[in-house]
């Protein structure tokens, strides 16, 4: 358990609701051990989770992370430990995410999966190897070559339209997160994120006294909770990425949608059609 300490402006009321949060970790039972890190000094939300993450993968070659404002499915935990051993194998999985958005995914694929591979992480309830967390490079010592490389950054933005202005975001300095780094690392290395169809894990964070609070991450726009009672939950050994599924999930992060092939078709015939005034 990581706890970050104050800022040094912070005042009496921020205080007590430290002290608070303080307390309430203190008294956590139901788990074999609880270890305690409280923080004398303000990190910050980038280098503390980032810090955390390394001392636990160092010690014990994996870690599941969850964050102060996830809320778990009772089937989280065993969802992640399973995921871990059957997929540690498979070097093009990077990360286990135990949360999906409310996208509608072909019911062809979710027939057949109950997980998907997409382009960007997970940091509401995730998991990850010591192997694939390693050497991250934290200042991007390469971001003034990836800048310059515009299919780069198109690649980089698989995952959702902005990823790349995240990232240089956070390099200037205008927010404080480690994720969008993490998914740069990954997709340096060609990595995918594993993602369930039905969530396990949900925020309930949106008071708008988070970090990264936006309105846009409601809960409403988060997908139902895994249900042990009626949900399958199929580990395929040999997962492989699906286009229409990326797509689908690009166009949820994306104010600029992509269409399937059979529908760009469509449109092009329509505007040749409309251009030789066969069709209004």
């Amino acid at each position: 358990m990581f706890a970050d300490g104050s800022k040094k402006d912070a005042n009496v009321e921020t205080m007590a609701k430290i002290q608070e949060v303080r307390n309430i970790v203190s008294q956590i039972d139901g788990f074999a051990e609880v270890h305690l890190h409280l923080s004398e000094t303000n990190k910050g939300c980038a280098r503390s989770v980032r810090e955390g993450i390394t001392e636990v993968i160092n010690q014990h070659g994996r870690a599941i992370i969850v964050e102060d404002d996830i809320e778990t499915s009772p089937t989280f935990l065993s969802f992640m430990n399973q995921a871990l051993d059957i997929y540690e194998p498979d070097k093009h999985i990077w990360t286990i995410g135990g949360m999906n958005v409310d996208i509608k995914l072909p019911e062809k694929y979710t027939a057949k999966h109950d997980l998907y591979l997409v382009h960007r992480s997970c940091s509401w309830g995730w998991a990850t190897w010591a192997d694939r967390w390693k050497d991250i490079d934290w200042e991007v010592t390469d971001a003034d070559q990836f800048f310059s490389n515009p299919k780069a950054m198109k690649r980089f933005d698989r995952g959702g339209e902005g990823m790349s202005q995240m990232l240089r975001d956070q390099l200037n300095g205008k927010i404080d997160a480690w994720d969008i780094v993490w998914d740069y690392h990954i997709f340096k290395h060609n990595g995918y994120c594993l993602r369930p169809v039905k969530s396990f894990t949900r925020n309930i964070g949106m008071d708008g006294s988070g970090t990264h609070y936006n309105d846009e991450c409601s809960v409403d726009a988060q997908a139902p909770l895994f249900d042990s009672n009626k949900d399958t939950l199929r580990l395929e050994p040999y997962l492989r990425p699906n286009r229409e599924v990326q797509r689908i999930f690009y166009n949820y992060w994306s104010d600029t949608p992509k269409f399937s092939l059979s529908t760009q078709l469509k449109r092009e015939i329509k505007k040749m059609l409309r251009q030789w005034g066969l069709m209004k």
